[in-house]
């Protein structure tokens, strides 16, 4: 199965390199009829390409968007859950909300149970202040509440995928632990979890990067009686150092929690795309095609005008980032007031 390397030497995914990842995926880019059907700003300027969501949406349909929990949340995992919540309201979709913290716990010898419980705690409170209808939500965290049908179903899977194809798919190696190898019938297993419980074919928005489980998922949902999910896939959000936004990398991202004062030095020693000096950006314009400044502005803000001013050279840097910094600022502080509501709120979306 095909790989993508997000970033070439500047730090950017070129257009071209996503209309090459589509050609290799089997996926379709999302045209204009399928994009007013869904009516989100960032269709298809973000969630740009599918596999079967125009056919799954004639019907209810189920989501499910992951989670592998990070100590802290950043903006553009913000951004993908309030895209879903989008279309729960817009489709009346049920939702399902898996955590992979089992994994973590595999992936990372650094980790201990505790840790990874306490990010799973952390990472659902900025779940929940996004506002999902509990009604319409399931949240599995497979080290606290899995389900007997998640597991059976991924022991069904396992039976049906050889090793050999998920050390290709993966690229594990004869050295890493045996759960590391079982996991992706785990998470496949997530997928399928919504059409096996409730006869809902789901829908998966997933990054290009993580889009093999998906593969993975269509190949053997038929072998298992199973109607194959379809996905919606993203491009990549820069992060503000101009290379690839990280959970593990403050410099990057801006987390939810950040201070007022956290985010502006993160915004104010950010990449830009602008010229070296006020005078230059007056004569030259920037460039706001390799800047994350201003893919934040139009991913966060449906702010996508500025690009123009950039070039022209109407827009200088660093006033471009104040303008963003108080957007942040501004939308941050209203969803830490609702992430505190939110622990109230955990009880009603993890059911044991």
């Amino acid at each position: 199965m095909p790989t993508v390397d997000a970033y070439n030497v500047e730090g950017r995914f070129e257009e071209e390199d996503y209309l090459k990842a589509v050609r290799e995926f089997g996926a379709s880019l999302i045209g204009k009829k399928l994009a007013k059907k869904i009516g989100h700003p960032l269709v298809p300027s973000l969630f740009f390409a599918h596999r079967d969501f125009d056919e799954i949406i004639k019907n209810r349909f189920a989501i499910v968007s992951g989670r592998g929990p990070s100590m802290r949340m950043h903006l553009g995992h913000l951004l993908v859950f309030r895209f879903v919540k989008f279309l729960q309201d817009k489709f009346d979709a049920f939702v399902f909300i898996p955590f992979s913290d089992d994994e973590k716990l595999l992936a990372k010898e650094h980790l201990n149970y505790e840790q990874v419980r306490q990010m799973d705690y952390e990472n659902l409170l900025d779940i929940i202040a996004i506002g999902f209808d509990p009604e319409k939500t399931e949240v599995m965290m497979d080290l606290v509440n899995i389900k007997q049908d998640v597991y059976n179903l991924a022991i069904r899977v396992a039976k049906k995928i050889t090793a050999s194809t998920v050390r290709s798919a993966f690229g594990f190696t004869p050295d890493q632990n045996i759960g590391l190898q079982f996991y992706p019938a785990m998470q496949i297993a997530h997928i399928l979890y919504p059409t096996a419980k409730y006869g809902l074919r789901t829908v998966v928005p997933i990054g290009m990067d993580q889009d093999v489980f998906v593969k993975l998922a269509r190949d053997v949902a038929p072998r298992v009686g199973l109607a194959k999910p379809g996905d919606i896939l993203s491009k990549f959000i820069p992060g503000l150092t101009g290379g690839k936004m990280s959970s593990s990398k403050p410099e990057t991202a801006i987390y939810t929690t950040d201070s007022p004062q956290e985010i502006k030095v993160k915004l104010m020693n950010a990449f830009t795309g602008g010229q070296a000096t006020v005078k230059e950006q007056r004569e030259k314009g920037g460039n706001p095609d390799i800047c994350p400044i201003f893919f934040y502005h139009k991913f966060l803000f449906d702010n996508e005008s500025i690009g123009e001013k950039c070039r022209a050279g109407e827009l200088i840097c660093g006033n471009c980032k104040k303008d963003l910094l108080s957007r942040i600022v501004k939308m941050l502080e209203d969803h830490q007031k609702k992430r505190e509501k939110a622990r109230d709120l955990v009880d009603r979306f993890v059911k044991m």
